[in-house]
């Protein structure tokens, strides 16, 4: 009697012909896998950032709107933030407060993965003559972006600016 059981048992467990051809036919419809793209140009990760920027400034624009933060593309495809300094630093110190925290927060977290360089300029406080305050509060900008996640190679301290805002330039372009 076992070698009947076993007789029987080996018959179930044969692959009928019609299992053969599903087996066939889903292998065959599964996809293959995918080519592998070629890296882009320069050109093509240029005009991607490009878009990206003018994505951006978009979403910033948004997220800001009512406040008196202004954000603005440039002719050369840049996007420029503007934040009064009043809402940047308190008079004589370079600390950065709140307001422009915010605005640093969604530049640093939109740029992260981008290929863009972001230029700080940041004006000296007209009530206090010291030459040396620009350039601390525009290193307080950078150090804060740097504190986001933002690679030192790509943020930049420009000359201090003789305005009363804050200006974040954010470019696909390398800094001068």
């Amino acid at each position: 009697m076992l070698c009947g059981a076993t007789i029987v048992s080996l018959v179930g467990c044969q692959t009928s012909p019609a299992t053969k051809d599903a087996a066939a036919s889903a292998s065959a419809s599964q996809p293959a896998a995918p080519a592998r793209q070629p890296p882009p140009n320069p050109a093509t990760k240029a005009a991607s950032a490009k878009a990206n920027l003018a994505i951006e400034k978009l979403r910033l624009a948004d997220l800001f709107r009512g406040t008196p933060v202004v954000f603005s593309l440039q002719p050369d495809g840049s996007l420029r933030a503007e934040v009064p300094l009043q809402f940047s630093f308190d008079p004589g110190k370079a600390v950065v407060k709140p307001p422009l925290g915010a605005v640093l927060d969604r530049i640093a977290t939109g740029q992260r993965d981008e290929i863009t360089v972001v230029l700080v300029a940041a004006p000296g406080d007209p009530a206090v003559k010291s030459a040396a305050l620009a350039g601390e509060r525009s290193a307080s900008v950078r150090d804060y972006l740097l504190t986001r996640g933002l690679a030192q190679t790509r943020v930049k301290v420009v000359a201090p600016i003789g305005a009363a805002n804050v200006r974040i330039v954010v470019t696909d372009t390398p800094a001068p």
